[in-house]
């Protein structure tokens, strides 16, 4: 029998527990070789409500939302694989307005980005608990699809403490980094009941595996994809096979 690869998260059936991490696709070629991929999800770059260009915070160039939701209700028509927005702004009525309009076309889950550094400087989401809890409950009473929470590497916030704003506001799902102070340190001070998807770190069927032990439910690749394309994604489940026989 074929081993079950695939992985549900927050309800969303993926094919496979790898997809890409956002902005590791931004070319329409590669988002096509994407939907053809063996990845579980296509993530979408990070959104805004406007362009974002700024010399210091490069990470979060996009062209805005009104040129990606049109993109993302193309892609979600194709029934291909579900299709994950990625979003951030400066206020919560930002993050509500943007994960409403990617739901509306078609993204299966929005990723709430409060890990980029201009989310900290600009709205500082992580400094404390009622003000996550804040954005994320006014973000999910706008959204009609699940949410899920990137994190950055170093949460000012014990685990805890998260944990309990996550669940006020209905948010079971976190992307955070790989290794046993983010994911590991995560799942044992959350408490049961929340999902993580490893991010950082993913190069080899292996990494999958070993993130997968350590409790994540899913992973998302970003470099990897940069280096070597989607076709990544058929290297990772190939070694996940031969691993296990």
């Amino acid at each position: 029998m074929t081993a079950d690869l695939g992985a549900t998260v927050a309800g969303v059936r993926l094919p496979f527990c790898a997809m890409n991490a956002a902005g590791a696709v931004q070319r329409p070629d590669e988002l096509e070789r994407m939907l053809f991929s063996r990845a579980g999800a296509l993530v979408l770059r990070t959104a805004t409500v406007h362009p974002f260009v700024h010399p210091e915070f490069r990470s979060l160039h996009n062209p805005g939302y009104d040129k990606l939701v049109p993109l993302a209700r193309e892609l979600a028509a194709t029934g291909r694989k579900p299709i994950v927005a990625s979003v951030a702004g400066s206020t919560p009525d930002e993050y509500a307005l943007l994960a409403r309009a990617f739901a509306e076309a078609g993204a299966a889950l929005v990723e709430v980005d409060v890990a980029d550094p201009w989310v900290a400087a600009s709205l500082g989401p992580l400094e404390d608990p009622g003000a996550l809890h804040a954005l994320l409950a006014h973000t999910a009473l706008a959204c009609p699809v699940p949410l899920t929470v990137k994190l950055p590497d170093h949460v000012p916030l014990p685990y805890a403490r998260l944990a309990e704003a996550l669940a006020a506001a209905g948010v079971r799902v976190v992307v955070i980094r790989n290794d046993f102070t983010g994911l590991e340190k995560f799942l044992l001070e959350a408490g049961a009941g929340f999902e993580a998807i490893a991010r950082g770190g993913i190069r080899s069927g292996y990494d999958v595996a070993r993130a997968l032990a350590h409790g994540a439910t899913a992973v998302q690749v970003g470099r990897a994809v940069v280096e070597e394309g989607p076709g990544v994604f058929a290297r990772l489940e190939r070694e996940m096979r031969r691993a296990r026989g």
